[in-house]
C-alpha cells in the first residue's frame, strides 16, 4: 500500500512538473530583422508603429481623403508604395499584388481592403487613374464589384514622406526615377503595422495568415486561427512556419491528457483491486 501511494504521488508530480515546463516555454521571434539594399534605400521593418490616419491624400479622381477613410468597416489594410511611371518594378509588384487578390481564399473587400500609394509627390491624380484602369480589369468578376477596396491615391510631399518613414519604406531620387525595393505591409484595422511581405510575388497562404493575424480575430475561420497557433511568421525567411514551441504545447497538452487517462486507469485498477482483497 505504501508503495503503491509513492508511485502516484511521483506520476502525479511528473505531471505537474511537465505541465508548467510547456507553459513557460519562451516562444521568442526575431522581431526587427532588415531587408535592406542600402543605408538610405529598403525596407526597414517598424512592426507595431502606427500610421498617421490624420494624413490627406488624394485619390485617382482628384477626391482628396483622410487616411482614415480608407480603414473600411474594421477590416486590415495592404498598403502598397509604388510611383506610377516606374519603369519596371512597380509594374511587376502590382502585377503580384493583383495575381494575389485574385489567389487568395479571403475576399478583397469582403475581409481585407488595398490601397496602393504614390510615393512620387510630382505625380498626379490622372497618372494614378491610367494605372488603375490598365490593372483593375484583371481582376476577378467578384472583386471588380467592389472598387472601394482596392484605391489608389497620390500625395504631397509632406504626407508622403511622413507616411513612407512611418512605413520603414525608404527610396531615394536618380535622376528621372528613384530607387526603391518593392514591398507590401499589412496594417491592423486600428492602423498599426502588423506584417511586411518583400518581393513581387507573394504567396497566398502566408498573406492569408498575415491578413487573419492583423484583424485581431474579426476574419478567418476557426481553422486559420488554429493554424496561426501552429504557426509563427519568420521573418528571415519571409513566410510562416512551424511554431516548434506551439508544436510542443500541443504535444505536450495530448501526453498530459495521455497520462491523465494512465493515472486514471491505474487509480481505479488500484480501487478494483483493494475491493477484491477486502
Amino acid at each position: 500500500m505504501f508503495k503503491n501511494n509513492i508511485q502516484k504521488s511521483s506520476f502525479l508530480n511528473l505531471i505537474l512538473t511537465l505541465g508548467v515546463w510547456l507553459y513557460t516555454i519562451p516562444a521568442g521571434a526575431i522581431e526587427r530583422p532588415e531587408n535592406v539594399i542600402g543605408s538610405e534605400v529598403g525596407v526597414f521593418t517598424e512592426l507595431g508603429v502606427s500610421v498617421g490616419q490624420g494624413l490627406s491624400f488624394t485619390d485617382d479622381k482628384g477626391v482628396r481623403h483622410s487616411l482614415s477613410d480608407y480603414f473600411i468597416s474594421e477590416k486590415p489594410l495592404v498598403i502598397v508604395p509604388v510611383y506610377y511611371k516606374c519603369p519596371r518594378l512597380c509594374g511587376l509588384l502590382l502585377d503580384g499584388v493583383y495575381s494575389l487578390i485574385n489567389k487568395l481564399p479571403l475576399k478583397l473587400g469582403g475581409d481585407f481592403n488595398v490601397l496602393v500609394v504614390g510615393f512620387d509627390p510630382t505625380e498626379s491624380a490622372s497618372d494614378a487613374a491610367e494605372v488603375r484602369g490598365k490593372l483593375n480589369i484583371r481582376l476577378k468578376e467578384e472583386a471588380r464589384k467592389r472598387p472601394a477596396a482596392l484605391n489608389y491615391v497620390v500625395g504631397d510631399e509632406g504626407a508622403v514622406t511622413t507616411l513612407m518613414n512611418q512605413l520603414g519604406f525608404r527610396y531615394k531620387k536618380d535622376g528621372e526615377d528613384f530607387a526603391h525595393s518593392a514591398a507590401l505591409m499589412i496594417l491592423t484595422p486600428t492602423g498599426e503595422i502588423s506584417q511586411y511581405f518583400t518581393g513581387i510575388e507573394f504567396s497566398p497562404w502566408d498573406v492569408r495568415l498575415a491578413l487573419v493575424e492583423a484583424s485581431q480575430g474579426k476574419i478567418g475561420t476557426a481553422i486559420d486561427h488554429l493554424l496561426l497557433y501552429c504557426f509563427r511568421f519568420d521573418p528571415l525567411q519571409g513566410k510562416y512556419t512551424w511554431a516548434v514551441v506551439a508544436l510542443l504545447r500541443v504535444g505536450g497538452v495530448l501526453t498530459l491528457i495521455g497520462l491523465g487517462l494512465v493515472y486514471f486507469f491505474f487509480v481505479k485498477r488500484g480501487l478494483r483491486g483493494k475491493e477484491k482483497s477486502e
